[in-house]
């Protein structure tokens, strides 16, 4: 005689026919994680901390203050894809904070990032532009044919000294060269002016050559309209670092950190990478060109993930210098700069055919076991996905034009379950151990600190040698009442309200293909049902 027993529950997988899924998969599993056998209820957000104050759909938030504990300050937030990356300068306490898509890369700290409302309430240019022009170099002093004559050429730089935090810019065009003898003086004048657009300098750095190499000769502060150089040739100090920097390019976007100081972002094709510890320096030379336009950017221990409309690819090394940019075989693009998300030892984003892992172990389309490529399309519409790392579980929502939900995959057990919350953004917060998250309304909640929501588990689909009927059914929670549905060839033949632990007996219906629903709210251990009772005391 046939029994059906399920002790250990899986997750879903459409691209099977139901009749073909494991005995434990489930054709739906929805708020109901799985991932350690039993059904567990999701639990809801929790209520509401704060409400967030920009207009519009809110698509990034960020917990500022990452040194305090603290669930309700300071939310920065933005109606748009934002990338943030706190700096990595040494001795900062004043938490700089830099972040590109709201409009031009952008810098700000603890001074005025919280100055008013609506966080960041300002900001800074993330980089320095170089001064326009050169400045003149005019000789003064007696003439002594006697003395040696050196030729001279200068530049100068502009430098913000702001928040503990010293930026310099490349340098200026270099000057006419002149000709000086040891007691004359040369008087430099007509510098550039300071640049607008929240731009700030507070000080120049006046360089001249020695032997083809600028030298430091003096700071100045920015008020300062000219200076003489007196300075003997060996009192010069160190050479110009910012030879080759340049300020980020407007359109820089994908902000991601790297390890030993970088920072990584992209302009269609073109990779950039920061000066290490440098982050308002972006050398033209450190750029790496990609065949396919970059999508976003995604980090795996010392690698860079970076993401296309073609391949992946792999970028890795010590220093901008001398990275080495690897192609994937896998021609699998990604659909959405928000899928991306990084775990500790892959990357994880959303492609045509499904979601993607990228790791050292293997890449592969992760969910090509559960979802055909047109029920993964229609199902979430994946250029729409946007996702979230907790508790090594990719957490993600989608919006397919008629449904707004989300799903989970759990990387250890591989299980995929549907939810029916629909976020606007997210935030992990590492210090807190916690997933941020907020609403259309724009408020702010925790995933998973409310009360157990309602969940839905149902079965495969038994097929049965002939039509035949089943007499009891038994189900084990850690709690009741629960709620248990059963079908017979499609159609609902009894709905039973389960008390207790207890057997209990069902109708007289005939059937060859069985289905068994589990609803409620309360976790279940395994469920059964056969053709007596001494059967199912057996299952």
């Amino acid at each position: 005689m046939a029994v059906v027993a399920i002790k250990s529950f899986g997750g879903i997988a459409p691209k099977i026919p139901p009749r073909y899924l494991k005995d434990n998969q489930a054709q739906t599993a929805l708020n109901c994680p799985v991932f350690a056998g039993s059904i567990q209820p999701i639990q809801d957000v929790g209520s509401s901390l704060l409400t967030l104050e920009k207009s519009g759909t809110i698509k990034t938030i960020y917990r500022y203050g990452q040194d305090n504990v603290s669930d309700t300050q300071h939310w920065f937030h933005w109606p748009a894809e934002v990338n943030v990356c706190r700096s990595q300068i040494a001795g900062d306490t004043s938490e700089w904070t830099f972040f590109t898509g709201d409009g031009a890369p952008k810098a700000t700290h603890s001074g005025i990032a919280l100055s008013g409302t609506n966080y960041p309430a300002a900001s800074r240019p993330l980089g320095l532009p170089s001064p326009p022009t050169a400045a003149s170099a005019v000789v003064t002093g007696a003439v002594d044919d006697t003395e040696t004559v050196e030729t001279r050429v200068y530049t100068y730089t502009f430098v913000n000294k702001e928040a503990g935090r010293e930026i310099e810019s490349a340098p200026a065009p270099a000057s006419t060269s002149v000709d000086v003898r040891t007691t004359q003086t040369v008087t430099l004048s007509n510098f550039s002016a300071v640049p607008g657009s929240g731009y700030i300098v507070t000080h120049r750095r006046i360089y001249r050559s020695t032997s083809g190499v600028f030298l430091l000769v003096d700071e100045i502060p920015v008020s300062q309209g000219s200076f003489p150089d007196n300075v003997d040739p060996d009192d010069l100090a160190e050479e110009i670092p910012s030879l080759y920097w340049a300020e980020p390019p407007a359109a820089l976007q994908g902000l991601i950190n790297l390890p030993n100081g970088m920072m990584a972002g992209f302009v269609g094709r073109d990779l950039y990478f920061c000066e290490p510890y440098r982050p308002h320096a972006w050398p033209e030379n450190y750029i790496q060109t990609i065949d396919y336009p970059i999508v976003g950017l995604g980090r795996m221990d010392t690698t860079l993930a970076v993401l296309t409309t073609g391949n992946p690819y792999f970028v890795q090394g010590s220093h901008p210098s001398v990275t080495a940019v690897v192609k994937s075989d896998l021609e699998q693009a990604c659909v959405s700069k928000e899928s991306i998300v990084s775990f500790g030892g892959g990357v994880i984003y959303a492609a045509p055919d499904g979601l993607m892992l990228l790791s050292p172990g293997g890449s592969k389309i992760i969910t090509d076991q559960y979802f055909s490529f047109k029920q993964w399309q229609a199902y979430f519409k994946p250029e729409t996905i946007h996702a979230y790392q907790q508790d090594n579980q990719y957490i993600a929502f989608f919006d397919n034009g008629t449904t707004q939900g989300g799903f989970i995959y759990d990387i250890t057990s591989r299980q995929f379950i549907l939810h029916d919350m629909y976020a606007t953004a997210g935030f992990q917060d590492l210090q807190r151990d916690k997933l941020f998250l907020t609403f259309a309304d724009k408020s702010l909640k925790v995933w998973q600190e409310g009360s157990a929501k309602s969940y839905i588990w149902r079965s495969k689909k038994f097929t049965m040698p002939h039509d035949m009927s089943f007499a009891c059914a038994q189900l084990e929670a850690e709690a009741y009442p629960m709620t248990m549905k059963f079908y017979a060839d499609g159609t609902l033949v009894h709905t039973q309200t389960v008390q207790s632990r207890d057997p209990f007996r069902l109708p007289a219906k005939r059937g060859r293909d069985w289905e068994v629903q589990v609803e409620g709210s309360i976790e279940v251990f395994s469920i059964a049902m056969a053709h007596s009772m001494s059967e199912l005391a057996n299952a």
